[in-house]
Formats: structure tokens, C-alpha cells, sequence
């Protein structure tokens, strides 16, 4: 039994791959964003209260998309196979055990339709939600969403904050730029534009505006989360807009 985060990163170090271990581990740059966030982390304290007169607590909370059991939940990241053999599969049954939400990545190493039902082998009301890059031919976004939808995802995270790809000086060093043979982001197969059964690349693109967010919403009866707001005028802009929430983040650092 683990003792804590510290000790469960330990773990994960060891049994890693050295090149795969900084892929997650590693920030962009200099990486003094990643450092600021776990610091700010450590400075996270609760502020109990006391004399309640109630005999059990209910950390539950009912978030647009889904009821959690602690308000806790899985962000979306890339490449879980990297980690595990089962990857995302696995993922997504310890979240349903957990009952909490696992915000399925994109960049999943498991398309989502087997992720969903990966968690509803657990639980059968599992929440599992679709992490998007709007991309900019938006007949790729159409159907990357309608997937999503027909796998019975409950809601879409849009992540905002990735106008370009950061550079991760450790991926360099490594000269880590492509996933092993056998893995792929399987979400992106056989989509429009693409070859058949052909893996198109994530596009990130400084183009994409809230036009194309109110686009999507229109779309869509999910409802949509906003990942990667840090400006106060972005969290107004982003609930003019009618999402359901935002998720305040700078991307891992």
C-alpha cells in the first residue's frame, strides 16, 4: 500500500522506460512552469471544519457530464500504453472502481469507443469525457465529436491553451519523437482527409478562435468544458459562450 503521491511517482520511475518516464514527467522549456506547479501543489492545504454533528461525510459532487464520488478526477493525457500494456483500458476501469471521471485524452493509445466501454465493464453509469483539440478543418473535428457521442461519452473538454506544440527539452535529448511500433493515436484513424485505416497527426493551430467553439457547442448536445483558461477575461468570455466549465490549467507546465 502506497503511503502517498511521492512515493506512487517513485514507483512509476522504476518501472518506466527512462525515455517514457520524462515524456510524462518532463515540462517545456526550462521547465519553470512545471517546477512553479509543484510547488503551488505543495502549498494545497484543506481547511477542515469541526463540531458538524453529521456521523458520515459525502464527498460527492454533480459536476455537467457526470456524478463523481470524490471531487477528484482523471485530466486528460496522452499515450497510456507507453505505461501499461493495456493503457487506457486500464484507466478507465480504475476509474469507474473509483467512481469518478476519467477525461479520456485525444491522443488515447485506445480509441474511445473502447475506453467508454472499458468503464462500463465496472460501472454501468460510468462518466467517461472526450479531452478535443479543435483542429482546423473542422470535418475532422465533426467527426472526432460524433465518435465521442456515439461511444456514449457524457461530455467534451476542449483544450485551449496549445495555439503551437511546446518544445520538452528531455523528449529531445532522448530523441523521442514518434510513438513505438505497434501504437498510435487511435482516435485518429480512418478520419476525413486521411487514408484508410492512415493515422492523421493532431494539428495544432493558432487559428482556432471562439468562433469556432460556438461552432462546436451548436454541434453538440454535450456538454462542453473549457481546458486551460488561466486569464479572468477568458473565464468571463468562456461562460458568455455557454460552457458548462472550465478547467483552469497551463497544461502541466
Amino acid at each position: 500500500m502506497s503511503t502517498g503521491l511521492a512515493e506512487l511517482h517513485e514507483k512509476a520511475r522504476a518501472a518506466l522506460d527512462p525515455v517514457h518516464y520524462d515524456y510524462y514527467a518532463g515540462g517545456v522549456g526550462d521547465e519553470v512552469v512545471l517546477a512553479e506547479n509543484e510547488a503551488a501543489f505543495r502549498r494545497l492545504a484543506l481547511l477542515p471544519r469541526v463540531l458538524r454533528g453529521t456521523p458520515t461525510r459525502d464527498l460527492a459532487v454533480d459536476l455537467p457530464g457526470g456524478r463523481l464520488d470524490l471531487p477528484v478526477l482523471i485530466a486528460p493525457t496522452a499515450f497510456h500504453r507507453l505505461a501499461h500494456p493495456e493503457g487506457e483500458v486500464a484507466t478507465a476501469r480504475a476509474a469507474a472502481a473509483a467512481r469518478t471521471v476519467l477525461v479520456s485524452g485525444m491522443a488515447s493509445t485506445v480509441a474511445i469507443a473502447d475506453v467508454v466501454t472499458a468503464a462500463r465493464s465496472v460501472d454501468r453509469d460510468a462518466s467517461v469525457w472526450f479531452q478535443l483539440y479543435l483542429q482546423p478543418d473542422e470535418d475532422v473535428t465533426a467527426c472526432l465529436v460524433e465518435r465521442a457521442e456515439r461511444a456514449g461519452c457524457t461530455a467534451l473538454v476542449v483544450t485551449a491553451d496549445s495555439p503551437v506544440f511546446g518544445r520538452h527539452r528531455r523528449d529531445a535529448e532522448h530523441g523521442f519523437h514518434d510513438l513505438p511500433s505497434g501504437l498510435a493515436a487511435e482516435n485518429m484513424r480512418d478520419l476525413p482527409g486521411g487514408p484508410p485505416g492512415g493515422v492523421r497527426d493532431i494539428v495544432m493551430s493558432p487559428s482556432v478562435s471562439w468562433e469556432h467553439l460556438d461552432r462546436l457547442r451548436e454541434a453538440t448536445a454535450l456538454p462542453l468544458w473549457l481546458k486551460g483558461v488561466l486569464h479572468p477575461r477568458d473565464a468571463e468570455l468562456a461562460v458568455g459562450h455557454g460552457v458548462a466549465g472550465i478547467v483552469v490549467s497551463n497544461h502541466g507546465g
